[in-house]
């Protein structure tokens, strides 16, 4: 009987030690998976805050500026001004494009940023010709300035609230459809202020304000699917070097990833919960030489677009800043260009990496269209075309113009005096519905 006692002891004991040692291992290992979890979350929070900051600058930027338009009258520094302000503007775009806004919760402020950027490059290219401004687009103008005031103002006071609380935390806090990042948000506009109405929004506009994502109707997927994604598109990265940064829930929700590369710079990626598709690839810049021809680039953007799942594009503009190659591809239906559709990818010219990949427009707008067919001929087209242009290429595309109309066109690309020109004339009915001129800069070739 003592003999049994003493065995039964002795077993407790032993049971006690390995529950304990277990017990201490639970707590070592959740102390690990807690410590791993809050450092991507740190460092997701760390690119929103670096964006909202971002965001801050340039729109405190764009309101000063404004200010001085005002009072500069219609000089070369007030075209340089104009010229800024669209910049900083579109960057304010861009820096809420990278936020966790809830689908439809500030497009009211989004629009008028974008608008802003559009009608501002519109008055300096119309100063750089040495046209007045009209007394309407003055009082526009004072207009912008005064709502940018209250715009900057607001920002500010809501910075603190921000920068104190963590953007990460109030974007997966959810009240109906919006999330507690964007409620605040939407303090930017004072509902006493109506933004001014402005006529310009851009030709090719990136803008995707109010428009239903068309082209992801596809059930969600988990994040390990997703990982699984970026495995198979970029088969030189192993999976412990694949950090999972979390979710944004913006326009689009996806799932945030951290690679790192062989030349240690990080590279982020966004992968959709619906259907598992690359949304943006971003890499840090790096010192680098030139050993790919833009020629070999275009061939590198095309391949991999094709293997992310979007197939049948062409290239349809193609530049050289800094070491990398800036691609644009549309897909074709039919023959026609589908501007509306464009993806962006941007090219290492010294590794031919892929370093840049934005397919927004894409998703949002890529569906198979009713074109019907042009009821003017190409030869038409082309004499419809002013004569002191020579015209070098004629080709069919669907146009994106303003009020969101999708116009059937023919892209005339055309010469003068040096210059590139792109006209595009309605193939239903004849009339020119754009200019654009190829404009070279310190940043590149642009499209105005």
């Amino acid at each position: 009987m003592e003999k049994t006692l003493k065995r039964s002891n002795i077993f407790l004991i032993v049971l006690s030690v390995i529950l304990g040692i277990a017990l201490v291992t639970f707590i070592v290992l959740y102390s690990v998976s807690m410590s791993k979890q809050n450092e991507l979350k740190l460092d997701l929070e760390n690119i929103y805050q670096r964006n909202y900051s971002e965001l801050v600058d340039n729109i405190n930027n764009s309101e000063i500026k404004l200010s001085k338009v005002a009072v500069s009258g219609e000089n070369a520094y007030s075209r340089n001004l104009l010229s800024e302000i669209s910049k900083n503007t579109a960057q304010a775009t861009a820096n809420l494009g990278a936020l966790p806004v809830s689908i439809h919760g500030i497009n009211e402020t989004i629009k008028f940023i974008n608008q802003v950027s559009g009608y501002t490059q519109t008055l300096s290219n119309k100063l750089d010709r040495s046209e007045s401004l009209t007394e309407n687009e003055l009082n526009t103008l004072r207009q912008l300035k005064d709502a940018f005031s209250i715009l900057k103002d607001n920002i500010n006071d809501m910075s603190e609230k921000i920068y104190n609380g963590k953007i990460y935390d109030a974007s997966m806090t959810f009240d109906g459809d919006l999330n507690k990042f964007t409620q605040i948000l939407q303090n930017l506009k004072s509902k006493d202020v109506e933004y001014p109405a402005m006529i310009y929004d851009g030709p090719f506009s990136d803008s995707m304000v109010n428009k239903e994502i068309k082209n992801l109707d596809f059930s969600k997927v988990t994040s390990d699917v997703a990982k699984n994604t970026v495995l198979e598109l970029f088969t030189n990265v192993d999976e412990q070097n694949i950090t999972y940064l979390g979710e944004t829930n913006g326009h689009f929700k996806t799932y945030d990833f951290k690679l790192s590369t062989i030349s240690n710079n990080a590279m982020y990626v966004q992968i959709t919960q619906n259907g598992s598709k690359l949304l943006t690839l971003s890499v840090g810049d790096m010192d680098k030489t030139q050993n790919y021809s833009l020629s070999d680039a275009e061939n590198i953007a095309i391949d991999f677009t094709t293997l992310t799942g979007i197939k049948d594009t062409k290239c349809v503009w193609s530049d050289v800043v800094g070491g990398d190659a800036y691609i644009n591809l549309a897909p074709m239906q039919n023959g026609v260009i589908l501007y509306p559709d464009l993806v962006k990818v941007k090219v290492d010219l010294s590794s031919g990496n892929i370093v840049g990949f934005e397919a927004s427009s894409y998703y949002t707008n890529h569906t198979q269209r009713k074109l019907g067919s042009a009821a003017v001929s190409v030869d038409r087209a082309k004499d419809i075309v002013p004569s002191d242009l020579y015209v070098k290429e004629t080709r069919l595309c669907l146009a994106p113009l303003e009020y969101n109309r999708e116009i059937l066109c023919y892209e005339n690309i055309c010469t003068n005096d040096g210059a590139t020109y792109y006209v595009y004339v309605n193939a239903e009915n004849g009339e020119i519905e754009n200019i654009l001129k190829v404009i070279d800069t310190d940043n590149g070739s642009l499209l105005m």
